[in-house]
């Protein structure tokens, strides 16, 4: 059938986000967009569906693969979507019975021989997926493509690692108009203006944060030029306003982020911006130049006030500089919004305690707090699992609000409780109320603060997806694994199956 579509790339739905989704956003996915472009500028056709963006159901992505009839079905896999994206395959199977199933995404990568035992995923690939996708819709071997993994005779076979591609600007635009911005919105306390998308300048970090599958990965970026390229074709063509910039860490590159300011500054566009920050990489040089160019709101992720769990989870920045960072943003009239987790290994009440003090010393503007959720492909996944710590809960569990590792020192009500009482002591406050209202300048603002801060207090959750959404809900891993391989159960950390291949165990 020469009108057979090339490639359907889906993002499968998070189920972890009903309810909350007006409080963490839903935003573009931007890898997913960067492989389409990818292979779209090769002269293949390419449909995107946002199955999440746009609340699909099993029925209609059946109906979308019957009337495209792709010959690729690339899947992009976060730990939420894993159960969603086992379904997808074997529908895709259904309909398209000689269509070829790729999985990429960090959890594909971190358990490639359990993705694989999956009979209706043909291949995993490792890494950036740009390439090797382009590869695959060629119809090149699955042995001749770098950083794939596959089965053969059994078990599951891993082809060396690809070579990191550091110049980002060799990938073209992500293809934004392949979505509907229409069915995008950002989170409640980080936009000034509207509509609102997230961007990538960089991939990569070189902090080593034991819950994190960006750890230890090469850091790269794309061009300060192309990124404003990038931000005038959205505003021109598309009418965004406000850049959600998801950077790992926006500004440890800081000559990068400095000539990028100097840029967008140049252009005079009614934008407004934020950024990722670390405590150790601010300054009051890189604060300016940020507010000139838009820049209304830096994201910190603080994650503990206690020096003991900084440590434990790989990120032991002193405190007096998160305070030196927090009064240089709020000096150059930048909001400060800082993330916390709690429930880290070896987390007490006390060391809790240790991070509620921080936050209401400190005088963030917002806080989110997270409960600490243990990743494949991290460090602090791989101990939990050898300890016998991690609890049986299903995949759909892992949205960073669940417990999910039985730690002796403290329990899983305590975390929970302990959650609640965070978030009364700091949104409970007049200096907060007043903050909120000082902030609000439309409707919108004040809508998305009364759907968030029931949520916040109370743990009520608002849920317009109700009933439409469970055929993605109770689903069972192990009835999707119909083929028996060897390894199924060894532990890859993300920084190495990206660079330096799968290493046996």
């Amino acid at each position: 059938m020469s009108d057979r579509l090339d490639l359907l790339l889906v993002y499968p739905p998070w189920p972890a986000a009903k309810g909350r989704a007006r409080l963490i956003s839903t935003l573009p996915p931007l890898g997913v967009l960067s492989i389409a472009a990818s292979v779209e500028a090769q002269g293949h056709s390419v449909v995107v569906c946002d199955a999440h963006a746009e609340q699909l159901d099993d029925h209609e992505i059946r109906a979308l693969l019957r009337t495209h009839q792709p010959r690729v079905v690339g899947l992009s896999v976060l730990t939420s979507q894993v159960l969603a994206a086992h379904l997808i395959a074997r529908i895709a199977k259904e309909e398209v019975p000689d269509c070829i199933v790729v999985a990429g995404g960090v959890h594909a990568e971190a358990m490639p021989e359990r993705m694989l035992q999956n009979s209706a995923i043909d291949l995993v690939i490792r890494g950036d997926g740009e390439e090797a996708t382009v590869e695959v819709v060629q119809g090149r071997s699955f042995k001749t493509i770098a950083g794939g993994s596959y089965r053969k005779g059994g078990r599951v076979q891993h082809n060396d690692a690809r070579e990191v591609q550091m110049d980002l600007d060799a990938y073209p635009m992500p293809a934004y108009h392949m979505v509907d911005f229409d069915k995008y919105y950002p989170g409640a306390t980080t936009y000034r203006q509207l509509p609102a998308i997230n961007l990538l300048m960089t991939r990569g970090c070189p902090g080593k944060c034991t819950f994190c599958n960006s750890a230890k990965t090469t850091l790269r970026s794309r061009s300060p030029a192309s990124m404003v390229a990038q931000i005038k074709h959205l505003y021109d063509h598309y009418g965004i306003r406000q850049f959600q910039f998801y950077d790992d860490t926006f500004t440890v590159m800081k000559k990068t982020v400095l000539e990028f300011c100097a840029l967008l500054e140049a252009e005079q566009l009614d934008v407004s911006w934020i950024g990722f920050i670390r405590g150790d990489c601010f300054s009051d040089k890189i604060a300016a130049a940020m507010k000139a160019a838009g820049c209304h709101q830096v994201l910190v992720g603080v994650e503990t006030g206690s020096d003991l769990i900084a440590q434990r989870i790989g990120k032991p920045i002193d405190s007096a500089k998160y305070r030196r960072a927090v009064d240089i943003a709020h000096r150059h009239g930048l909001e400060v919004r800082a993330s916390f987790i709690i429930g880290s290994l070896d987390e007490t009440w006390e060391t809790m305690e240790d991070s509620l003090k921080m936050a209401l010393e400190l005088d963030f503007d917002f806080v989110q707090l997270f409960i600490s959720t243990p990743y494949p492909g991290t460090a602090m996944y791989k101990e939990a699992a050898e300890r016998g710590w991690l609890t049986a809960a299903s995949w759909d569990d892992y949205g960073q609000a669940r417990v999910l590792v039985n730690q002796p020192q403290i329990s899983a009500s305590d975390i929970y409780r302990f959650e609640k009482y965070f978030n009364r002591r700091f949104y409970m406050r007049r200096r907060f109320a007043k903050r909120m209202l000082k902030r609000s300048l439309n409707p919108r603002h004040l809508r998305d603060y009364a759907l968030a801060v029931p949520y916040l207090l109370l743990g009520v959750r608002s849920d317009p997806l109700a009933g439409k959404w469970d055929c993605w809900e109770g689903l069972n891993e192990n009835d999707f694994l119909d083929v028996p391989l060897e390894g199924a159960d060894t532990l890859h950390l993300s920084h190495t199956v990206r660079t330096k291949g799968v290493i046996a165990s």
